[in-house]
């Protein structure tokens, strides 16, 4: 009977040894990022089909979006917003108003960006809000878009 409970016990201890094995291959996995998904996620620019994003870099201290205006008319942007859901929020300069004519593209730039895990090598997630009015609309009302930035900073 001693000599069951002995093999019994080797048993578990082998299979003990495989888990020890197999947990530290894991974590070593873990710890050299294999397992950080968001290394193999694209990065993506979406705004309405009203102003088509082209394209856009995140630099350290810099956010740079070029749009098209495909509304069909001219209009004037009031004002830009960038902001994100981090703690604190993404801090930018924004570009001071502006006229934008029809059917062209523009490249916006926010600058000094702090704040937001705005952090070189890493993932941001951004909002950018843009209110604008159409130059030639009698009214001039005041139109609210947004659109929104996925990608990692990376270097200048």
């Amino acid at each position: 009977m001693h000599t069951k409970s002995q093999v019994a016990l080797e048993f578990l201890a082998t299979y003990a040894w495989a888990f020890v094995v197999v947990a530290i291959a894991i974590g070593a996995l873990y710890y050299f990022g294999i397992f950080d998904f968001s290394n193999y996620l694209p990065q993506k620019c979406v705004f309405p089909s009203q102003f088509k994003c082209l394209d856009f870099s995140l630099s350290p201290s810099e956010v740079k979006i070029n749009l098209a205006n495909n509304l069909g008319e001219d209009i004037r942007v009031t004002s830009l917003q960038i902001t994100n859901d981090a703690n604190p929020p993404i801090s930018c300069t924004p570009p001071a108003a502006f006229d934008w004519a029809s059917s062209t593209d523009k490249d916006i730039t926010f600058t000094s960006c702090t704040g937001g895990a705005y952090i070189q090598g890493e993932r941001v997630d951004a909002r950018v809000a843009i209110s604008y009015y159409a130059v030639n609309t009698p009214s001039q009302q005041t139109h609210l878009i947004n659109g929104k930035i996925n990608g990692r900073v990376i270097s200048s």
